[in-house]
């Protein structure tokens, strides 16, 4: 349903060219966190991000060094953070898939992602009725899934 925009090897020169034009430089830490999450089918917590790096790029990355890169990705709104589960765990996933809303368990933090037209065209409508232009949006439902209930 989410397929992905742009190829990593498109989007890795995207983004230094927006590291260099920000007045950056740029560091293979930050392309190792990027990789991972490019390469990820899920939503990665600060320490699943850390343990993957080491798993597949083999450099150890601080936790701390993790946050202020994801913190950077999502000032540049390449990456989303949701809150989840009932410690306000953070995950994170690229921001570079086609448009989609979540729901999110707070009893076992699982996912459902969807897509829903009538609720995209209602959104236009209510913006549209208050004078409202949207640049972007993201929706999360909070609950308990099937599984938990």
């Amino acid at each position: 349903m989410n397929e992905l925009t742009i190829s990593y090897e498109d989007f890795i020169v995207k983004f230094r060219k927006t590291i260099t034009s920000l007045g950056l430089k740029n560091s293979n830490q930050r392309e190792y966190v990027l990789k991972i999450l490019f390469q990820s089918n899920s939503h990665l917590s600060v320490d699943e991000i850390g343990q993957e790096v080491l798993s597949k790029c083999s450099h150890k990355i601080s936790t701390a060094t993790v946050y202020k890169i994801l913190k950077l990705l999502e000032e540049l709104k390449i990456v989303n953070c949701i809150t989840i589960g009932k410690n306000d765990k953070k995950v994170y996933e690229l921001n570079l898939k086609s448009h989609h809303d979540h729901m999110v368990c707070q009893e076992c933090g699982n996912f459902i992602e969807f897509y829903n037209e009538d609720i995209e065209k209602l959104q236009k409508e209510i913006a549209k009725k208050n004078n409202f232009l949207i640049n972007s949006h993201t929706m999360i439902i909070y609950g308990i899934c099937d599984k938990c209930q």
